[in-house]
């Protein structure tokens, strides 16, 4: 044949002729099938390898968003363990100043929940320094109009030290002990205190009241409760009207008497903080103890 090749091959059989260009159809199917399917094969694997790496992404993305999480968490967990730890040490600082202030030592061998027990129990003994220690109004509170301290006289019109607070009150107006104590004088001065009454309290601590209405309700030498009634407020002796003249003393020395107006249970470590004229670390352990002592 004309522009052909022929490849005869001969065997026992006898000899068969093959045509080249035939040869190389065959060759070329098979290649192009053989193409075809890797082709095929190829592209269900990518589609294979496409899912599996979205699952990684998909995983990845969880982890890092898992891993984003936990670090917020952590820092939360952080932020509440510190400001926990603030706390924990306010409520140390507040209990070793109580402490301090009540005379007892900061006993660091303890658990907190010991010395705040320990500190309830002195909270209860509390009651007792109220009762020794003159606190709150001995009369209906309607204000003040003379405050202690430097002033100029109402009447003698000169710069004078007024050693007491003046408490506003119509005449007539009861008048109680803000503590427990012996009266130690009832009657008359004339030393512009017109009637008045002193009552001597527990460890150094003096009342006076002054330009009472002369009622002889107390009598010197009488035991007095706090609450107890001990008379009524006038217009007596040098005053410019109807007030109650009041003065807290220790050891003689005055004192500002608003601080123990407004003492109570409640702001009793601010009162120790106000008034540093007195020994409140061994008073107060003294009274303590006396308390624990009845208490026995």
């Amino acid at each position: 044949m004309l522009n052909k090749f022929t490849i005869t091959i001969t065997d026992v059989n006898g000899s068969k002729h093959f045509y080249l260009s035939q040869v190389i159809k065959k060759i070329a199917f098979y290649l192009i099938a053989f193409v075809l399917l890797f082709l095929i094969f190829s592209a269900f694997y990518i589609h294979y390898l496409d899912s599996k790496v979205s699952e990684l992404d998909a995983k990845r993305e969880e982890l890092i968003q898992n891993s984003k999480d936990l670090v917020i968490n952590n820092e939360k967990m952080q932020a509440s363990l510190a400001e926990k730890a603030e706390q924990y040490a306010a409520i140390e600082d507040k209990i070793a100043i109580f402490e301090e202030q009540l005379g007892l030592g900061n006993e660091n061998n303890l658990t907190l929940n010991a010395r705040l027990e320990k500190l309830n129990l002195t909270n209860e003994q509390q009651l007792g320094v109220l009762l020794q220690i003159p606190n709150g109004y001995p009369i209906e509170n309607k204000g003040i109009s003379g405050n202690y301290g430097w002033r100029d006289h109402p009447i003698l019109k000169r710069q004078e030290f007024h050693t007491g607070i003046d408490l506003r009150a119509t005449v007539g107006t009861p008048i109680y002990a803000p503590a427990n104590a012996v009266v130690e004088f009832s009657g008359y001065n004339s030393n512009g205190y017109g009637y008045m009454v002193t009552l001597q309290h527990n460890f150094g601590f003096k009342t006076i009241y002054a330009h009472m209405t002369r009622k002889d309700v107390v009598k010197p030498g009488q035991f007095v409760s706090k609450g107890e009634l001990i008379g009524y407020t006038g217009n007596t002796g040098a005053s410019t009207g109807p007030h109650l003249h009041y003065e807290v003393r220790f050891i003689n020395k005055t004192l500002e008497p608003l601080y123990f107006l407004n003492l109570d249970r409640k702001n009793m470590d601010k009162f120790f903080n106000q008034e540093r004229r007195v020994p409140w670390q061994s008073l107060i352990k003294a009274i303590s103890t006396a308390a624990s002592q009845k208490q026995q």
